[in-house]
């Protein structure tokens, strides 16, 4: 039983089906169900019942392995991250990717400044879209990236270190003069009719925010996307439309035409420096804790 098929084991208990699991895994579903079997046969029980096709169920020899696996990959991922520090650093070209909130989050300026105490080695940073940014991540044009957790469930915590820099919380952004303005607090219920504004797919908050409506079995009505902020907010003044943003990037784009209100229950994201498990060294350790000291986290 390898690390792998733990972490395999994982995706399947957490998304109680084979081809969805293979999908985030990327393999065969055919393989998946092999490790499943290996895995079932190296331990002498059954975990996973298979009867029902459209959705698995676990044995309760399954929660118990499940339970262990989990710290089992914990443990793994504070081996890699421990041992990051002994590995020679052999590098002398550090790209980095960054989802566009770089300056709102002065992650820029902290890694020009962190640049300027590494003189050997060649550091630039690209903002792009998130989603573009994972790839290039997976594609190895970039060594190192930072994106939000909901665009880090796909990379698997044997492959990729995640080491979190800063928490920031979805607010609901509103023209100030929406009735829902007069409301401290407000509702996915309350948004469930309402014209929305949004940044698009990859974005990390497109995701969460259609996460956050399904559990409330709600569909929320998205008539325009953009990439860029200041475009969405835009589209406010004077009209019924709303958005959904993290308030540490959207701050420095408000104005008094725009107010920021929290959801009722409040939800948080964690923006992350990841990068892949067996490349971690001394420098990649130095930047995230230099990118640490003093970061906002949001309240």
């Amino acid at each position: 039983m390898t690390i792998n098929d733990i972490q395999a084991f994982i995706m399947v208990y957490e998304l109680r089906h084979i081809s969805n699991a293979a999908v985030e895994l990327h393999m065969s579903q055919s393989e998946l169900s092999k490790r499943m079997r290996a895995v079932e046969n190296e331990l002498n029980i059954q975990l996973i019942d298979t009867y029902n096709k459209r959705r698995l169920q676990i044995t309760p020899a399954g929660e118990t392995f499940y339970h262990h696996a989990q710290t089992m990959i914990a443990d793994y991922e504070s081996m890699m991250h421990d041992l990051a520090p002994n590995r020679p650093n052999q590098t002398s070209k550090l790209t980095i990717g960054s989802i566009p909130v770089s300056g709102q989050y002065n992650i820029a300026q902290k890694i020009a400044s962190f640049s300027s105490l590494q003189p050997e080695v060649e550091l630039k940073l690209i903002e792009d879209e998130g989603d573009h940014v994972r790839q290039r991540l997976l594609d190895g044009e970039f060594q190192a990236a930072i994106i939000r957790d909901t665009q880090t469930s796909s990379l698997q915590p044997t492959e990729f270190q995640k080491q979190p820099l800063l928490a920031d919380e979805l607010k609901v952004i509103l023209p100030a003069n929406h009735p829902l303005v007069q409301q401290k607090l407000i509702r996915l219920h309350d948004l469930a009719h309402a014209q929305m504004v949004s940044l698009p797919a990859g974005s990390g908050v497109y995701e969460l925010s259609m996460s956050l409506f399904a559990r409330q079995n709600l569909t929320p009505h998205i008539f325009f996307e953009s990439t860029h902020i200041e475009t969405l907010l835009g589209m406010l003044p004077n009209s019924d439309n709303v958005t959904l943003l993290f308030k540490q990037s959207v701050t420095p784009f408000m104005t008094d035409d725009v107010v920021m209100r929290s959801l009722a229950i409040p939800v948080m994201s964690q923006l992350q420096f990841v990068y892949p498990q067996r490349d971690g060294n001394q420098l990649m350790t130095d930047l995230i804790d230099y990118l640490t000291v003093n970061a906002t986290v949001t309240n």
